[in-house]
């Protein structure tokens, strides 16, 4: 699965294993390995996790 996010692809390999979340930075770690995401403010970093928790 993947998440745009300002005309880039954040490629996203469940299972995803851990969510961390420091201000607009998330990182978690999926089946292919760790990954980050940097966002513009909270408020889509919140929505990216949110999609995160979401996925099948």
């Amino acid at each position: 699965m993947s998440y745009t996010y300002n005309g880039t692809q954040i490629s996203v390999n469940c299972p995803v294993h851990n969510i961390s979340v420091n201000k607009s930075k998330v990182a978690f770690a999926d089946k292919c390995g760790q990954k980050m995401g940097t966002f513009a403010n909270t408020t889509e970093a919140k929505q990216f996790v949110s999609w995160l928790l979401n996925i099948k």
